[in-house]
């Protein structure tokens, strides 16, 4: 594979994936669209509302995440990837997550009370999902934000050894 062959693959893969980074913000945007107008509209929610105004707030900070990581797939095309700037889009994306993770936990004795009341084991499961998930996200970033800073500096340990 020649190089400009690599280049063109690289550049569709990151394009690929900020295509689904914008789907998924398109995504989130109707469904908490969506969300919000069931909130304003339905008198039938019960306790189910305080449950779906936390879900809407808890989407702040997940596009939030998927903008970060536009930026860290900017910088990649770049050739930027070894610089501070995506160590600052990972560090932003672990702590969004480990924000949306704690929205969940502390949301979760609420939505324990309202499962119980209406017998809807599936809720519990859905905040444990979307609490696990995210924190998995936040551990999984905090790992790849160390070895990205220690790639920086095995980059510039090299750079003043030539």
């Amino acid at each position: 594979m020649t190089k400009q062959n690599f280049k063109s693959l690289e550049k569709s893969s990151t394009l690929f994936l900020r295509l689904v980074l914008l789907v998924f913000s398109i995504g989130v945007l109707v469904l908490c669209g969506f969300l919000l107008y069931q909130i304003i509209q339905s008198d039938s929610l019960g306790y189910y509302r305080p449950i779906l105004i936390g879900v809407v707030i808890s989407t702040i900070p997940l596009l939030f995440v998927f903008y970060q990581a536009f930026l860290l797939l900017k910088n990649i095309d770049n050739n930027l990837s070894l610089t501070d700037s995506s160590v600052n889009s990972l560090r932003k994306i672990k702590v969004s997550s480990f924000l949306i993770s704690l929205m969940y936990l502390i949301g979760s004795p609420f939505i324990f009370n309202v499962a119980q009341q209406d017998d809807a084991p599936g809720v519990v499961l859905i905040n444990i999902i979307l609490l696990l998930g995210s924190f998995s996200v936040g551990v999984f970033t905090y790992i790849l934000q160390k070895l990205l800073i220690n790639a920086i500096e095995y980059k510039s340990e090299n750079e003043l050894t030539i």
